[in-house]
C-alpha cells in the first residue's frame, strides 16, 4: 500500500483469530490507500498475520483489544487515530465526515453511527437502539469505529487496560477533555455473534453486562461472562 508522507488518518485494526475477514477488510481498505496508513496489531493463533500482505503494516501485541489499539496506535503516523474493528466496514465518505467534523477544534473524537449488516426487524431495532443510546450519553462501543485525534489519545493515556469495556471508559476520558460527535456515518458491522449464539442471548448478556459494569463489577469479572468465540 502506497502511504502518504504524513497520513491524516491511521486506521489501526486489532485483530484475535480474524482469519475468516482480515483480507476481506484489507480490500476494503484499498480505495484509501494514499490517504490512510493501515496498521494490524495481532494477538491471534490462528494465523491471520500470515494472511496479511507486505502492503500493511502488521505487529504483534498482547492479547486484548486496549493493549492492542495502544501498540497501533504508538506507531500511528496520522493527525487522526481510527480504530477499526475486523468485520466493519466504513461508509464511501467516511474521510469527508471526519474532515467536517475536526474542522471544529473544539472536537477531540468520537464515533460513527452503525448499522448491522444483516436484514430483519430485531436488528433494524438494535441498531436504532445502539445509535440513541451513543447519541444521548455520548458513550461509544468498538463496533461504532471510534477516532480520536492523537494529542488528545496520548493527552488521554490511550485505552485502558482492563478486560472488557475499554471503549465505554475511553468515551468517557474523552468527554472529559472536549467535545465527541457521533457522525452519520454508518459503518456497517457484522450480525455474527448474535447469529452464532443465538440473538436474545446475545442481547440479553450485552446489556446484563452494562448493567453489571454500572453496579460495580469489575472488567475481569465481566469478561468471565463475554465469548470471544468466532
Amino acid at each position: 500500500m502506497i502511504k502518504t508522507k504524513h497520513p491524516l488518518i491511521s486506521v489501526i485494526i486489532p485483530t484475535y483469530n480474524e482469519s475468516a475477514t482480515i483480507e476481506g477488510t484489507l480490500e476494503h481498505l484499498r480505495p484509501w490507500s494514499n490517504l490512510i496508513e493501515v496498521i494490524i496489531a495481532d494477538a491471534s493463533t490462528d494465523g491471520t498475520a500470515n494472511l496479511v500482505g507486505r502492503d500493511f503494516l502488521l505487529i504483534q501485541a498482547p492479547r486484548g483489544r486496549a493493549s492492542q489499539m495502544n501498540a497501533g496506535a504508538q506507531l500511528a503516523g496520522g493527525e487522526v487515530l481510527l480504530f477499526l474493528h475486523s468485520d466493519t466496514r466504513l461508509p464511501n465518505d467516511f474521510i469527508q465526515q471526519l474532515e467536517l467534523a475536526l474542522s471544529d477544534s473544539r472536537v477531540v473524537g468520537g464515533a460513527f453511527k452503525m448499522k448491522i449488516d444483516h436484514p430483519g426487524l430485531f436488528f433494524y431495532l438494535t441498531t436504532l437502539g445502539s445509535n440513541l443510546r451513543a447519541a444521548v450519553t455520548g458513550v461509544y462501543f468498538g463496533d461504532q469505529t471510534i477516532f480520536v485525534r492523537r494529542d488528545c489519545f496520548r493527552q488521554i493515556g490511550g485505552f485502558p487496560l482492563i478486560d472488557l469495556l475499554e471503549d465505554w471508559e475511553f468515551s468517557l476520558s474523552m468527554k472529559k477533555i472536549g467535545k465527541t460527535v457521533l457522525l452519520p456515518g454508518p459503518v456497517k458491522t457484522s450480525a455474527r455473534r448474535w447469529l452464532i449464539h443465538g440473538k436474545w442471548r446475545t442481547t440479553w448478556l450485552m446489556h446484563k453486562i452494562k448493567v453489571l459494569y454500572l453496579l460495580g463489577t469489575s472488567p475481569a469479572d465481566l469478561k468471565r461472562l463475554y465469548s470471544d468465540r468466532r
